[in-house]
């Protein structure tokens, strides 16, 4: 009998190693990526020292390089695997659209897993059963059609609430504002009321969100060097960001905790089971795993570019503020309704022209390979990162006449600059396909809402009179101001 266990256990060893060897052999034999050509690396640092040359922003450092070796390039960051750069619109769009599914998984940060629950997230997830239903959820709850038109009243209130801070701020500060905190903190009472439902409101609540937020950002940055150079988690800044990231996530926690209609909802975001699993009164829960501080960062750098840009450009400015008076309703409180935004042209042309010179998300979301595929011919092994260069796309001078100069009018009915497939593959500020960006209704929205009531109630100028405003990029993955936009206000009228 011990002999026949003997040998039983025998067959069962030789089976698992020949599977082993088996699987093995199968890894060893996968065709592996055929990378495009790109600059020359060096150890450790692959091809920062050529990013970081010049100081320009991250996104204009690669479009650069871009420039030298074509728009399909291979560039190393720190000693992480390699990277393949898309920058032409016809294949940023065969990896966007044409092979979504392909490209359907994420590559992120691993530093932003604290805020990223995990990456169980719409944004950070792969695409799969938890991504479906996460998404499909969203846009047809909390950011659907039907729920968006139930914000309207409250989004008109926080309008007239930030106008009337920033009326005061400017008369303790000699017409001066800052708008990025006013704009900051009416965007975290518009997601908050997306995950909580729109009769949610709560003072304390949106104050602690927003501390929070600010606290993120200070940190992300400096903790996300880890990504292109793990030995940097033995310096004594790079530990204290990532420590702070992960307070902030616990506090996101407790401030969720406690909020008074989910008063015992805080396990939901420890642990997250499929969305079918959960009740139905914690939806909107789910929905917050959409918005991470960076989401919700995003939106208000688009609103203060937004009003940056029309600081220079006086003359677009007054037609904007024109079309308003002639064509939009404002309700009792002198602002103009959710409902009048869509009517307004130039207003949308100026919105569409911010996003186009300012994508928030320049090299948008890192994608990676779900599957062995190809990208114009070149096989791409499962696993590799792609980045699609939206800014490229966005400032190709052979698709918009003077890409550097803010010209709404290309937008409107009458331009013949922005016509069928070329002007459909070119302005991506959202992504496409399967992972566009799931929140874009909402940007489409509320951009336009912002800019239209802050032009209305207010001339905006240079705080220097003749001086412009320092419009000047970050050096980030993400499109933010460096220097934070400031601005003199007049009231309209006066």
């Amino acid at each position: 009998m011990e002999a026949i266990w003997t040998a039983v256990a025998i067959g069962i060893a030789a089976a698992v190693l020949m599977a082993f060897r088996g699987r093995q052999r199968q890894r060893l034999s996968r065709k592996p990526t055929q990378w495009p050509p790109g600059p020359t690396r060096l150890p450790l640092i692959g091809n920062m020292h050529q990013i970081l040359k010049g100081g320009d922003p991250f996104h204009v450092a690669i479009n650069k390089l871009a420039q030298v070796y074509g728009p399909l390039m291979t560039v190393w960051f720190g000693t992480r695997q390699p990277t393949i750069i898309v920058s032409d619109h016809n294949l940023v769009w065969e990896v966007l659209v044409s092979k979504s599914a392909d490209y359907a998984a994420r590559e992120i940060p691993i530093t932003l897993k604290p805020s990223l629950a995990d990456f169980r997230t719409i944004v950070s997830s792969n695409a799969g059963p938890l991504w479906h239903s996460l998404r499909r959820g969203l846009q047809n709850g909390a950011i659907g059609p039907h729920s968006l038109s139930l914000q309207a009243p409250f989004q008109e209130s926080d309008m007239a609430q930030m106008i009337n801070n920033m009326i005061k701020e400017a008369n303790l500060n000699g017409g001066v504002v800052k708008p990025f905190p006013h704009i900051r903190r009416a965007i975290i009472k518009l997601l908050a009321r997306i995950c909580f439902g729109c009769d949610f409101s709560d003072e304390e609540f949106d104050a602690t969100m927003d501390f929070m937020v600010e606290e993120a950002l200070r940190y992300s940055d400096d903790s996300r060097i880890l990504d292109t150079f793990p030995p940097a988690r033995f310096l004594p800044s790079v530990k204290r960001a990532v420590m702070q990231m992960e307070k902030v996530k616990l506090r996101l926690m407790e401030c969720i905790g406690r909020a008074p209609r989910f008063p015992s909802t805080s396990h939901l975001l420890r642990s997250l089971p499929p969305l079918t699993e959960l009740p139905e009164r914690s939806s909107h829960l789910q929905h917050l795993r959409a918005v991470s501080p960076r989401r919700g960062q995003h939106r208000v750098d688009d609103h203060v570019w937004g009003l940056g840009l029309l600081m220079q450009n006086q003359e677009a400015q007054q037609k904007l503020y024109q079309e308003i008076r002639e064509h939009a309703g404002c309700n009792e409180k002198g602002v103009v309704k959710v409902e009048e935004i869509g009517k307004l042209e130039y207003l949308q042309a100026v919105a569409k022209e911010t996003m186009r010179m300012k994508p928030i998300a320049p090299l948008a979301v890192p994608h990676q390979a779900a599957r062995d595929t190809t990208l114009d011919g070149l096989h791409v092994a499962e696993g590799t990162t792609v980045l699609a260069n939206l800014y490229a796309l966005h400032y190709d001078p052979k698709v918009w006449d003077e890409p550097e100069r803010f010209k709404p009018e290309r937008f409107l009915e009458s331009s013949k600059e922005f016509l069928g497939k070329r002007g459909q593959y070119t302005f991506l500020p959202f992504g496409a396909g399967m992972r566009a960006c799931a929140g874009m209704e909402v940007g489409k929205l509320q951009l336009p809402f912002a800019i239209c009531n802050l032009v209305n109630a207010f001339h905006w100028s240079n705080v220097v009179e003749k001086e412009a405003p320092k419009l000047i990029e970050g050096f980030s993955f993400i499109l933010s101001m460096k220097t934070p936009l400031e601005a003199r206000i007049v009231p309209r009228g006066i």
